[in-house]
This record gives C-alpha cells, structure tokens and sequence, in this order.
C-alpha cells in the first residue's frame, strides 16, 4: 500500500459522498490487499470497506440524508474498487445510516462490518434463549460483537482466546472461557459446559470448524466466515447444518446495529488507533490474529 493523492469522488445518482473520519480495519482488508482476485478487483484499487463520518455531498434521489450529517457505512467487499481507505468516499446511499449518537467517530468505525457479520451469523445460528453458542475466536472484531449480540438474546456462550483476552471475553459476557491453544479445546467446551454446544461459530479457520462439528448437538448448527476446510463428513452423520456467511451490507443491518447500541446491548471493543498513514502497520497487526477488538484508523484533516 501506498498513499496516493487522487481525485475527489463525486456523487452519482443514489450515491453520498462522505467526509471519512475513521475506518474500521478488518481481517477482509488485508487478505483482499494480497490478493484481491477472489473479489473481482484488479489494482491499483483503494482499500476499505467500513467507515465513519459526516456527509460531504448527497446525490440525485437520495432522501433522508443531509450534508453535516454523522454517519456510518459499509461497503461490498466484492467488487469494490474505491474503498474508505481515503478522505472522501462515494458510497450508495442503501449501504449508509446515521450513526449512534453516543459513539463518536472512532468508536463507531470498529462496527459496522464486523457488527453486520455477527449479526447475519446469528441469523444463520439463531440461537434460543438458554441455548450454548461456541465461538471459535471471541475476542476479535467479529466476536467481540458477535458474543454481545448472542447475550442479548438470551443465548449461553462459551468462547475461546488466548490467555491475555481472557479478562475480556469475561467482561463481554461470555460464560465459559477457553484457552486458544488448548489442543482439545472443543472437548474441553463439552467438560466446561456439561454438554454439547447447540452451535458454533468459527472465526478463526484453520480446519477448526471440521475438528468442531463432533461437539455440536445432533441437529445442531455451524457457520464460518473463514474458508471450509478439513473432513466435514461429521456433519452429515450427525445432521449439522453448515453455514457459510459473506456479509451483505445494507442499512437495515446498520439500524439493528444501532438500535444494539442505543439500548446499551453493544459496545465497540478498540483495540488500537492508528494515524491514518500507519495503514501498513494496522494490516500487519490484524494478520497477526492476536489482537483484540478492532484497530481503527483515524484521519485528521
């Protein structure tokens, strides 16, 4: 990556142009800066896919917005060339919101994608009140919101991470903390909790979720937004439904989101902020995958 100065984008029809403020730095990121093929980009391209800021210009037939106004977004991470790694972005105006007005720009930034992932997970899970949820990688972007949300609908949870997040998994609420390097961890949840998880949700890849599916309940439920790798013959003998999920950003996601929020369900769990310059830095920091909550970005004009 390299900073570049490019031209203002302007707002075509259905589009806003947003004043960035704070982007979210996500796992997505630096795999598609690596290589971008997977996701139809060719470079040289901008990275990015979430962000927080104030409008700047609102476009032709867009309603609802206004110039000044805070707000927060999310990008497609397929196909998008021109991401929220800039001072200035175009985005459709169905992948806007307005964001929370208890979280400032920073804040809100370590959301919207990593928040849209954990929630489209839960829908996919859809854990009952009293159910055990199992999350492969708790503390990270992804799952230190994912592990929230499921609390807030009344699912137990069990998590896992290294040692030093343990303290956080605990103040999030998960319920039975495991060690990341344990190598039986999945029957170690079995031990902890008294009996098979309802469900599990790998964020963490790695063959994980294949080496999980023994532990899940008869019937029960998987999903991974990671690569499926790994024998996952245990899933059919034991008629575990498989999910693989690719967020979908649209704003009705954000408004849940918010909602989460305003109703003091959800908090954002930042890690570092970083002057936007440090971009390299953030992505080195987010491949290590021993980080917590989110790295954020910050541009200062």
């Amino acid at each position: 990556m390299r900073l570049e100065e490019i031209p203002k984008p302007g707002a075509r029809r259905g589009q806003l142009v947003v004043a960035v403020e704070a982007v979210g730095v996500n796992a997505v990121d630096a795999t598609n800066r690596a290589d971008p093929a997977w996701a139809g980009i060719e470079p040289p391209y901008v990275v990015g896919y979430e962000f927080a800021g104030r409008i700047d210009h609102v476009g032709d037939r867009v309603v609802g917005f206004a110039a000044g106004q805070p707000v927060w977004g999310v990008l497609p991470v397929r196909g998008t060339r021109w991401g929220t790694y800039a001072e200035f972005v175009a985005v459709d105006a169905r992948f806007v919101a307005e964001r929370p007005r208890t979280l400032d720009a920073v804040e809100a930034a370590a959301i919207p994608l990593a928040g849209a992932t954990a929630l489209q997970l839960l829908d996919r899970l859809e854990p009952n009140v009293g159910d055990w949820l199992l999350i492969l990688g708790a503390a990270g972007g992804v799952g230190s919101l994912l592990v929230q949300l499921a609390r807030a609908r009344g699912a137990n949870v069990a998590g896992s991470a290294s040692k030093a997040r343990h303290r956080l998994l605990r103040e999030l609420g998960v319920e039975v903390v495991l060690d990341r390097e344990d190598d039986d961890v999945m029957a170690r949840s079995v031990e902890k909790i008294g009996a098979e998880p309802n469900a599990v949700a790998d964020l963490v890849g790695h063959g994980l979720l294949a080496r999980s599916l023994f532990c899940i309940r008869e019937g029960g439920k998987a999903a991974t937004i990671v690569a499926l790798t790994g024998d996952l013959e245990e899933a059919i003998d034991r008629n575990i439904t498989l999910h693989g999920v690719l967020v979908r950003p649209q704003r009705e996601t954000l408004d849940r989101l918010a909602a989460a929020v305003a109703a003091g369900l959800l908090r954002p769990v930042v890690d570092e902020v970083l002057d936007f310059r440090s971009a390299a830095i953030a992505h080195r920091r987010v491949e290590s995958g021993h980080g917590q909550g989110k790295v954020i970005l910050r541009i200062v004009r």
